[in-house]
């Protein structure tokens, strides 16, 4: 499975991270420290819709599965 890490102000996709688990993929982004109020994480990213997320497919893939 895999999640999306983003700007809370701008939506744009900064990281996605591969994991197991919901749990392995948010204990990362846990680890890696982002602040909250200016990163999000999502399992939904709802690319190209109203109010989804933006990306250009250059972007940081971390993977912590097993």
């Amino acid at each position: 499975m895999k999640a999306y890490i983003y700007k809370v102000e701008t939506k744009e996709v900064i990281a996605e991270i591969k994991g197991d688990d919901n749990k392995s993929i948010e204990a990362k982004f846990d680890e890696i420290g982002y602040d909250t109020d200016e990163y999000g994480l999502t399992y939904s990213p709802a690319f190209d819709t109203v109010d989804g997320l933006i990306t250009d497919g250059d972007f940081e893939v971390i993977d912590v599965r097993g």
